[in-house]
């Protein structure tokens, strides 16, 4: 990282540290101003996220820093953060207020994830399993787009989806180009799929991942609540894994109507023939290094799904495992502390946190949550609860389309928060449906969801461009199917769990 784009994360975030510890009373006029200065702030830096040249780290930084100094100066930031968050205890002190708005575990899971995948890419893995795929396919065009969106939501399930589009992206441009294949709709393809295969688990997307550390915590400061909402990785995995299947099966048949005339072709049998001459071991080193990045794959999962049991976060079981690539691969640390971590992914993400976490501790979202909390009431029938469920389905598609599904997660995991706070745990299924809300709309425009913004400047880079308008005509009907089925897939849970 350069010493310009340090400065920009290093000089605002140092500069909080003037902040005084404490709140004091002031006049509700000045309140008002700076909560609707602080709005004002949010909408700004999400215009900003969506202005492709700007650095989304330092929109979120930037953001975080300004609505900070609102937030301290003119609001009594303490009281507004006991009446709105979900938190038990609020710091006395400021920048600890702050500090609580991070996920700690999500920051540990995004930065030792990019170390494994770093180290697992060099050994070769990833060009291995295409290799395989190319030759296993022969070449036929709705058989590899199968594979490769398959390959792709495999890889979302075991990494994170900026991870899975990174490498899937180019990779997938190279095996067309070997072909004499269009890459548009396999690029496409493999970016939405990074979202499908991001539902399964509670670590295979970010979204998710916020979602499942903000129940843990509610769990946590209310242990009563278990004995209608009890929840682990494997339990979660179990009951979104079925979705996911239906939702890609959807997504196949959709993709194959969208580029039947790219994707019903024939094969020249000598284009056949020398693919069946690959020889798959080609891009690999050494196999061992393939068996140990299994190996590590295997390790990291393992420890995900036994994270309840033996009662050590996620976030520290990811970070064990990264240290462990270390060194089963010799690797440098400093040289993957340097080149291997997406520092950019953890500053947005640190600052996205704090932007929304005041966003929210305003008050912004409880005209919302009353709104939600008075029409389930205390006594919620199964048909109240879908109907919520209905409600929060179809304000997630834009929400999240719009916004981006991570910033969706952070207010949809707070709103169902809240509402629980008023009126205590009534279905685990209705849980569900705001984990859909705030996954399901990333694919409807490319600012939803880093993966498909990615896939769309891989394509643009190779000269088959797509613009915003023309992805959005194309996914359109998929992204509303999509969402359709999360709604009925939670009326479903909502009915089992009542």
């Amino acid at each position: 990282m350069s010493l310009n784009r340090r400065s920009f994360i290093i000089v605002p975030i140092l500069s909080l540290s003037y902040l005084c510890s404490g709140g004091y009373l002031v006049s509700s006029t000045l309140q008002w101003a700076g909560i609707i200065l602080i709005i004002i702030v949010v909408v700004l830096s999400i215009i900003g996220l969506m202005v492709e040249k700007i650095d989304t780290p330092k929109i979120t930084v930037i953001g975080a820093v300004v609505a900070g100094f609102i937030f301290k100066f003119m609001t009594d930031w303490d009281l507004l953060l006991e009446a709105n968050s979900i938190r038990e205890e609020i710091p006395n002190n400021f920048l600890e207020a702050l500090a609580q708005m991070i996920d700690v575990d999500v920051i540990l899971i995004i930065f030792s994830v990019s170390v494994i995948v770093s180290v697992t890419k060099k050994s070769g893995f990833f060009d291995l399993i295409s290799l395989a795929i190319v030759k296993r396919t022969k070449g036929d065009p709705k058989k590899l787009m199968i594979s490769l969106g398959g390959f792709s939501f495999l890889l979302s399930m075991f990494f994170d989806n900026l991870s899975a589009i990174i490498i899937l992206g180019s990779l997938t441009v190279i095996v067309c180009k070997e072909l004499d294949l269009r890459p548009q709709p396999y690029v496409l393809f493999v970016g939405t799929n990074t979202i499908i295969g991001g539902l399964p688990t509670p670590v295979s997307s970010l979204p998710n991942l916020i979602f499942y550390k903000s129940f843990l915590n509610l769990l946590e400061s209310n242990p009563s609540y278990e004995a209608v909402a009890n929840i682990n990785f494997l339990k979660f995995t179990l009951i979104m894994f079925p979705a996911a299947l239906i939702f890609f099966a959807v997504a196949v048949v959709y993709f194959f109507l969208l580029y039947r005339k790219e994707l019903f072709i024939s094969i020249p049998e000598e284009k056949i023939e020398q693919i069946k001459r690959i020889n798959i071991w080609t891009s690999v080193k050494k196999k061992t290094d393939v068996y140990k990045s299994v190996a590590l794959i295997v390790i990291l999962f393992t420890g995900f799904i036994l994270s309840d049991l033996i009662g050590i976060g996620m976030g520290f079981i990811a970070l064990f495992v990264a240290m462990l690539a270390l060194v089963l691969f010799n690797d440098n640390l400093v040289e993957f502390i340097k080149e291997g971590i997406e520092w950019e992914m953890i500053v947005y993400y640190a600052g996205l946190f704090v932007l929304m976490g005041i966003f929210i501790g305003v008050g912004s979202l409880q005209p919302i949550n009353t709104t939600l909390s008075d029409m389930i009431g205390v006594g919620a029938t199964t048909g109240t609860l879908i109907l919520v469920a209905l409600i929060v389905g179809l304000i997630g598609l834009p929400v999240a389309g719009f916004l981006d599904a991570s910033s969706a997660a952070i207010l949809f995991s707070q709103i169902f928060g809240k509402i629980v706070s008023n009126i205590g745990m009534q279905n685990l299924g209705l849980w569900f449906a705001f984990v859909f809300a705030g996954n399901m709309g990333g694919s409807l425009s490319p600012i939803g969801s880093i993966t498909i913004l990615i896939a769309i400047k891989v394509l643009n880079r190779e000269g088959d461009d797509i613009t915003f308008m023309q992805y959005v005509k194309k996914t359109l009907g998929l992204t509303i199917i999509h969402a359709l089925l999360a709604i009925v897939y939670s009326f479903v849970l909502i009915a089992i769990f009542a």
